[in-house]
């Protein structure tokens, strides 16, 4: 029990904005909760397209992203300044791309948690870096694909709250694990 609660609890850890104090310290720490919870946003909405809820994976992005927020991912080994192994325009276009990922690997469901979130903020903008570990199930009892990796996102204050504008996951690794046979 003590490991599954581990991971799925941590705190927003206060960086030099959020140390600052004054007047403006509730803000600053209200918009650094508000960003975190983007990349649970980004998670719920994978993973509802990974249990094959397409439609609530799409809407759930639309709440992450901005409408031209540009989205790409890296695979292991690829150069991380190179053209991506996937990228979209959008949430819809990105909802897409994952379908389309999801579907060509035979994933039947996903499970994707975001930590050690870290977060630099100016003004109505920022930048954040956090982790990615995912399980992707090809089979419950047969198979599975884990992947690690990070998240470097450019975050845009809008009139509807924060948003991802920018996204690049870098994974530095998807390994395959087999149940052993009975």
């Amino acid at each position: 029990m003590v490991a599954v609660s581990c991971l799925s609890s941590f705190a927003i850890a206060p960086t030099a904005d959020a140390k600052k104090g004054g007047e403006d310290a509730g803000k600053r720490l209200s918009d650094r909760a508000e960003i975190v919870d983007l990349g649970y946003c980004y998670a719920e909405a994978t993973d509802a397209i990974g249990r094959g809820d397409f439609a609530t994976g799409k809407e759930t992005y639309k709440e992450c992203f901005t409408a031209n927020a540009n989205i790409a991912a890296y695979f292991p080994g690829s150069d991380p300044n190179g053209p991506p192994g996937v990228a979209a325009i959008g949430p819809v276009a990105w909802a897409n791309a994952v379908k389309g990922v999801f579907d060509g690997s035979g994933y039947v469901s996903t499970q994707h948690l975001v930590s050690n979130v870290r977060i630099d903020l100016d003004g109505n903008t920022g930048t954040v870096t956090s982790y990615l570990h995912a399980t992707h199930v090809i089979d419950p009892d047969g198979a599975i694909e884990v992947a690690n990796g990070t998240y470097y996102d450019t975050v845009v204050r809008t009139p509807q709250g924060w948003r991802i504008s920018k996204r690049k996951l870098v994974l530095i690794d998807f390994v395959r694990l087999e149940s052993p046979a009975p």
